[in-house]
């Protein structure tokens, strides 16, 4: 019951502030599926973290994660930018 109670709140907290609650119900579902594959390449590089990093596939993954992820942030905030821009009289064509 304090699980669905948090997790209630927390969804009820994510609309109230208008985030998305999808990508929780989606990051709930993948969680523990990751999770088990995390310990299971754990298990075959015998614990060694370097093996996480080192292949030519993880290091594209994690550049393209990090080029998504920069990339996100510049949108928004160009978009911020643009909206808090006064708009001229003149460049408004009249009715």
């Amino acid at each position: 019951m304090l699980i669905l109670l948090i997790v209630g709140l927390a969804g009820f907290l994510m609309r109230r502030f208008g985030y998305p609650v999808a990508p929780m119900v989606i990051g709930g579902i993948l969680g523990p599926m990751a999770e088990t594959q995390l310990r299971k390449a754990l298990a075959i590089s015998q614990g060694d973290l370097s093996a996480l990093v080192t292949s030519p596939f993880a290091a594209i993954a994690y550049l393209s994660l990090i080029g998504f992820l920069v990339l996100g942030l510049f949108l928004k905030r160009r978009q911020q930018q643009m909206e808090s821009e006064p708009v001229d009289a003149e460049e408004v064509p009249a009715p």
